[in-house]
């Protein structure tokens, strides 16, 4: 303890995940510093659309140390049309990370969309998040996804794409996945 402020980081309380009115570079730096390709995704090309409702958890001392993004998506699934709440924008400052600050976030964030009545969560990751996705109920979809990009022209998604079921018997269809809009 300095000057009589508390390190949250040891309290047995679980986080306290807040929505947040505003989600830009600012907040972002925040949390995870400054840099120009702080997810490390910039080698995929691809164009990413922001998210529209946002998470996050603040230290004791008010700073932002984790953030969740949410934003609807459109996709067709083996020719089904359905719509996801997409998650991205994971965040934890490095300072915290490994004190289940990214798992609060994310469980608030999938609670979210499951009130707004989404049957599926899906979400793109590199390859060594897929194992932290998978325990929080994460799938990996198995087939080839494609994205939407500028001037209408579509790509094959190189990262991870994984689901999750929001609502009770909720089912991933089989077949190609194409994302209707841009990824986030």
């Amino acid at each position: 303890m300095e000057h009589g402020v508390m390190d949250d980081r040891f309290t047995s309380e679980p986080p306290t995940v807040v929505p947040l009115q505003q989600y830009a570079r600012a907040e972002q730096q925040e949390i995870l510093g400054p840099g120009e390709d702080p997810y490390g995704v910039a080698y995929t090309g691809l164009t990413f659309l922001p998210k529209e409702i946002h998470f996050g958890i603040r230290a004791a001392d008010g700073r932002l140390v984790a953030h969740t993004g949410l934003l609807p998506l459109p996709l067709t699934v083996g020719g089904v049309d359905l719509e996801a709440i997409g998650v991205g924008g994971v965040c934890v400052a490095p300072d915290r990370r490994g004190g289940g600050l990214a798992q609060a976030v994310v469980g608030a964030a999938l609670e979210h969309g499951r009130s707004l009545g989404f049957r599926y969560a899906l979400l793109f990751c590199r390859p060594p998040l897929a194992a932290f996705y998978r325990g929080l109920g994460f799938r990996e979809v198995a087939e080839e996804v494609t994205v939407e990009q500028p001037q209408g022209r579509l790509a094959v998604m190189p990262l991870r794409t994984m689901w999750r079921p929001l609502a009770e018997g909720a089912g991933w269809p089989e077949g190609p996945v194409r994302l209707r809009s841009l990824p986030m």
